[in-house]
């Protein structure tokens, strides 16, 4: 099995996905494979965080809450309407998600006795997933003529 291929053919495809291009650049099958994309990634994440939240009730931390399972499952929801439909304002609604892991990151909730460093490395990554998030709604607005 070819590995590298597949990974190309599927996730970073340049007909399909030209993740490097401008959104207004896209035509709408690649707009439509993008939104896909992501939305399929979103809600493989968001459906764990779902489960582990729910089982997690009760422990230390946000992932035992009970708000912080239903705000997963709607964010779940949120990403079968953007993987379905592309509409911008479930784009909009998924866009929530790196804000929240961000804030979370940085008030030290997600974990208790979470180290500076380690609060530092995830509100990286979730500025940077928030600035691919506002891609992903430039995308879904413009797919759907509304920039």
């Amino acid at each position: 099995m070819d590995w590298p291929r597949l990974v190309k053919r599927y996730v970073w495809d340049d007909d399909r996905t030209p993740y490097f291009a401008r959104a207004g650049r896209l035509t709408p099958t690649q707009a439509r494979s993008e939104l896909f994309v992501y939305a399929f990634l979103l809600a493989v994440l968001s459906s764990l965080v779902t489960v582990i939240a729910a089982v997690g009730e009760g422990r230390p931390g946000v992932l035992g809450s009970p708000a912080s399972a239903l705000y997963a499952a709607t964010v779940l929801l949120g990403t079968i309407v953007l993987g379905a439909t592309g509409h911008p304002v479930a784009a909009g609604y998924c866009a929530t998600a790196p804000v929240a892991v961000g804030l979370a990151a940085l008030a030290g909730v997600l974990r208790p006795g979470m180290l500076a460093g380690e609060q530092v490395v995830l509100t990286g990554l979730s500025l940077l997933w928030l600035g691919y998030a506002v891609r992903v709604v430039r995308i879904a607005r413009r797919l759907h003529g509304r920039e």
